[in-house]
């Protein structure tokens, strides 16, 4: 059996022309799941309905109703977003067999466009790091230096992704968990704006900074699938100036070096690049009290009390921490948060606030439509979580939309993302950016 196509939009051309089938594409994903057997670690649980909603979608389109370019399109889903039937774990051994009382609204709207959930992936667990290791399914190994993370906290959907286990891949990122992992394997990762997705149905980090979004192999396949999560992405055209961010650059020469040349490209298009100054001490995400030390304890004691069906999960998080059924890494970080509960976080969220304000005069002052940066200042080379810099809370902290796309590779065959940040009026502006990369990426 040949491999899956390419892309979404390659496999919704196939099947309108009635050159494959739902069920064959499924075939050809779990076939690629089954040579490469638990090697990277990258899936935790599968949709024990999935072929019999391959051959649903199959009928569907037979009748003449598929439901739009997503139907019958094999896709995953982090561990933290409900499937009805299928527990949502979080990676955690003590949420094993959690169940949720329904899918998150999300899915129901991927389902509703005719999206078969192949399974559920790998993640850090709680989605706590940027490298994906839970006590369920160890370390998400990178498929190009299986020695190396491949990124968190939805590194397994990324693997899953960019290995041919599915065609795309739905996360959630509250600092980076999407877009890290896509950058690392060389894939496109969008972060909405806050708020743009309804996050029902999802395992909360930081209900302030959270959201949901989807992890592709191309900017036309994440459009697709933000369309049928509810949230079209408006035509622009490409921005005639956008601002560098020249303080997360030279960490990592390897990392600049293609960045470099993807600005480059970007000038040569006819993109005049501004650098930003630097941001204020204050204001600097390096700096002062994460929220989601904050805000973890409280919002997910509330999610264990409600998103589940009677008896299937621990009732608290003081409950999770007696069984001693968790990854024992995290037992500073839990017992920290459980004692940070209810914490006061106004002044975390006023800094917040601040940062988006400044962000945007600095964008009115100089006439820039958006910013761009390394998305990780790292490449991972080990087990251990990157470290990648501040860049990616750029985006959790102003709320604003973000996107990484991959701008080439490093001497030793290492994808690098580059990262394009907007206010949420000039949304369009990140997706023409980096169709402008994907098309003269080398």
């Amino acid at each position: 059996m040949t491999g899956p196509p390419a892309s979404i939009a390659a496999a919704a051309t196939m099947l309108a022309r009635g050159e494959t089938t739902a069920r064959a594409l499924l075939d050809q994903v779990l076939e690629k799941l089954d040579r490469d057997g638990d090697r990277f670690h990258a899936m935790l649980a599968f949709n024990p309905h999935a072929a019999r909603d391959a051959e649903a979608a199959d009928r569907a389109r037979s009748q003449g109703t598929a439901a739009g370019p997503l139907h019958g399109i094999p896709l995953v889903l982090k561990d933290n977003i409900d499937l009805a039937g299928v527990p949502t774990t979080s990676g955690c051994r003590a949420l094993a067999g959690a169940m949720p009382r329904r899918s998150a609204i999300i899915v129901e709207r991927l389902r509703d466009a005719g999206a078969v959930i192949v399974g559920k992936t790998n993640l850090s667990e709680f989605s706590f790091e940027i490298r994906s290791r839970s006590s369920l399914g160890g370390d998400v190994l990178h498929p190009r230096a299986p020695h190396a993370s491949a990124g968190g906290s939805s590194g397994g959907a990324a693997v899953a992704v960019a290995q041919g286990y599915a065609l795309g891949g739905i996360g959630t990122d509250t600092g980076g968990s999407i877009r890290i992992p896509a950058a690392y394997n060389g894939l496109v990762g969008f972060r909405p704006a806050h708020g743009a997705l309804p996050m029902q149905g999802i395992a909360p980090l930081a209900p302030s900074t959270d959201t949901v979004g989807p992890i592709a192999r191309t900017v036309a396949d994440a459009e697709l699938l933000l369309a049928a999560m509810g949230h079209g992405v408006s035509v622009s055209a490409l921005p005639r100036r956008i601002g560098v961010v020249r303080e997360v650059f030279g960490a990592n020469a390897a990392v600049d070096a293609v960045c470099a040349t993807a600005l480059d490209r970007l000038a040569e298009a006819g993109v005049t690049l501004v650098d930003l100054p630097a941001l204020p001490a204050n204001l600097n995400p390096g700096h002062g009290e994460h929220i989601v030390d904050a805000e973890f304890a409280t919002a997910f004691d509330a999610y264990l009390a409600s998103n589940f069906l009677p008896g299937s999960a621990p009732a608290s998080l003081d409950a999770i921490v007696a069984g001693e059924a968790f990854l024992p890494d995290h037992a500073k970080a839990l017992a920290a948060r459980i004692a940070a509960k209810d914490r006061e976080t106004a002044s975390i969220l006023a800094r917040h606030q601040a940062l988006a304000g400044h962000l945007g005069a600095a964008c009115a002052a100089l006439a820039i439509d958006a910013l761009v940066y390394p998305t990780s200042q790292a490449i991972p080379d080990d087990l251990e979580n990157p470290k990648g810099g501040w860049a990616p809370e750029l985006a959790a902290r102003s709320g604003w939309p973000a996107l990484t796309v991959c701008a080439g590779f490093a001497a030793n065959g290492m994808p690098v993302g580059i990262e394009f940040l907007a206010p949420v009026a000039n949304e369009g502006a990140l997706f023409a950016l980096a169709r402008l990369i994907e098309a003269t990426a080398v």
